[in-house]
């Protein structure tokens, strides 16, 4: 997205060198007062430096790469979400209003590393190989992204659609850099893949953005199924925000606005500017009347997700399930120049209920906020290393498209039987999988320090029990995460047949357990 400037001539240098002299002699016995102002004296000593260095140096200096240099130093003094961009962001800011994009689905912050991985959309192409957010992307194909400016290196993950980028990316948690190939897609912006009703008749809305449109798809769907009349009526809402990246602020405060009372707080902002800083109240009514709501939030809700989901907390109107979120409390606005590059600049930070900040003041060193914590903890099984090295192998989907047919029979006929895992497992080592968990490499480790230490035979003992018994306990991971397993080829499998919004109905909202753990909640609140 952001490219090198064009190279600048002497003469260029010179006539900004000397709109800065017509400036000061229009200002007559005012010159002084004009230069001692700090941003037209930066101005004008950032530019006779680069005439002097093109006049002076004895090698060819190419201005534009110099300036650009200068201007990228610039924002690396501020938070991660501010850079410089060029038109070609704009383009694509335009091409997404006609809803999608090309890419691989995720979304992006600088990092000094490359890029890390805010969130990461469901059903996506970097979703289906396992990426995760907080990963950190360090190179693709092959291009090392540390250093590169954030539009420039995220340019690098889009292109037409069918091609292939080889992304490198670190996964913090455990330390783990993962090569993978990931194949382009237009990512439709679909606000909400499904909306419907759980088995045991509560509200599910799984809203996947906070885009221009986002809040007048949530409110047709409350007031679709609350006027459902061939369902039991409703006992509760459960509002899905997992992965959720934000968006747009309005689209934040008109969400948070249908779920509560004419008056009640929904966000603050603080800025620089008196126009930055402002608050804003519900204008009711509750469109739900008052129903139960739980938002499920993990570590991909982000900006206008903390937003809606602080709001909700902070007014009692709603309770937080599942993990801490992203931590993203800045906000950012854009400017853009006649010649069409521009700015996405940090403009304030936000806070809910009463002065609650996500960032701190210093947002140069806290660029990424504490988030919210949860009235429940839950822990998303996803998340384990075993889940995460199945994804991460895509085996998952070979399996199930092999094996579709069958697959949607036995969901069919009730449920997958446990000689779907024997299965997959025989499939799965034909195919050379391993999975050797960080117990047992560390395991493994000491025993090859045990030998080269010539450690005596008690301590070779106890390191190879260990060592065995983490082998052990990895080799039984296909039996303990047997139903996150049969889970997953069902929905896989229903989706490609029938698309998502069967997958969510037939599968995710019955088996789901952060779902079905939501519902007891709703259930105890009624």
């Amino acid at each position: 997205m952001n490219q090198s400037a064009a190279p600048i001539d002497r003469q260029s240098l010179l006539v900004s060198v000397l709109l800065i002299i017509v400036m000061v002699i229009c200002a007559g016995g005012m010159s002084v007062c004009v230069l001692s102002d700090p941003g037209l004296k930066d101005a004008y000593i950032m530019t006779r430096v680069a005439l002097q260095i093109q006049r002076l140096y004895p090698e060819g200096v190419d201005s534009g790469r110099m300036l650009t240099a200068a201007r990228e130093a610039m924002f690396k003094r501020l938070d991660r979400y501010s850079s410089y961009v060029d038109d070609h962001y704009f383009d694509q800011m335009d091409e997404e209003l006609t809803g999608g994009y090309y890419g691989i689905g995720i979304t992006v912050v600088r990092d000094e590393l490359g890029l890390m991985v805010i969130s990461v959309r469901e059903n996506g192409p970097a979703g289906r190989v396992g990426l995760l957010s907080g990963d950190i992307i360090i190179a693709a194909d092959s291009v090392s992204l540390v250093g590169m400016p954030t539009s420039g290196s995220a340019a690098l993950l889009r292109g037409p659609e069918g091609t292939e980028v080889l992304i490198s990316f670190v996964r913090p948690a455990v330390a783990d850099t993962v090569e993978v190939g990931i194949t382009r897609e237009r990512i439709p912006l679909m606000h909400i893949p499904f909306a419907g009703f759980t088995p045991d008749s509560m509200i599910y809305i799984r809203l996947l953005d906070f885009e221009a449109g986002a809040t007048d798809d949530l409110r047709a769907a409350i007031d679709s199924l609350t006027a459902d009349t061939t369902h039991p009526a409703p006992q509760g809402l459960i509002l899905d925000l997992r992965g959720n990246p934000g968006g747009l602020l309005l689209e934040a405060y008109r969400t948070a606005d249908l779920f509560l009372a004419d008056g009640a707080m929904v966000v603050g902002t603080t800025g620089r500017s008196r126009w930055e800083s402002r608050q804003y109240f519900a204008s009711g009514p509750d469109e739900t009347n008052g129903l139960p709501v739980v938002v499920v939030v993990d570590r991909g809700s982000a900006s206008s997700s903390e937003i809606v989901a602080g709001a909700l907390q902070q007014a009692s109107r709603a309770v937080l399930v599942g993990d801490t979120t992203f931590g993203k409390g800045l906000v950012q606005g854009f400017v853009r120049f006649p010649d069409g590059d521009g700015l996405r600049l940090t403009v304030s930070r936000y806070y809910v209920g009463d002065g609650i900040y996500l960032n701190a003041f210093d947002s140069v060193l806290n660029d990424t906020g504490r988030g919210l914590a949860p009235d429940y903890c839950f822990d998303f099984v996803y998340r384990a290393g075993f889940p995460l090295a199945l994804e991460n192998s895509l085996l998952l989907q070979e399996f199930a498209n092999l094996y579709d047919d069958d697959i949607i029979a036995a969901a069919d006929s009730g449920q997958l039987a446990d000689l779907w895992i024997e299965r997959f497992s025989r499939y799965a080592s034909r195919k050379e999988f391993t999975y050797r968990s960080r117990s047992t490499q560390v395991a493994a480790l000491m025993a090859e320090l045990a030998k080269l230490e010539e450690s005596g035979e008690d301590v070779h003992r106890l390191i190879d029990r260990v060592l065995k018994r983490s082998q052990s306990d990895d080799d039984k991971q296909f039996l303990v995460n047997k139903d996150y397993i049969k889970s997953r080829l069902k929905q896989i499998a229903i989706e490609r047949r029938y698309g998502t919004y069967e997958a969510y109905k037939r599968v995710m909202v019955r088996e789901q357990p952060v779902i079905r753990f939501a519902s007891e909640i709703l259930r105890e609140a009624k």
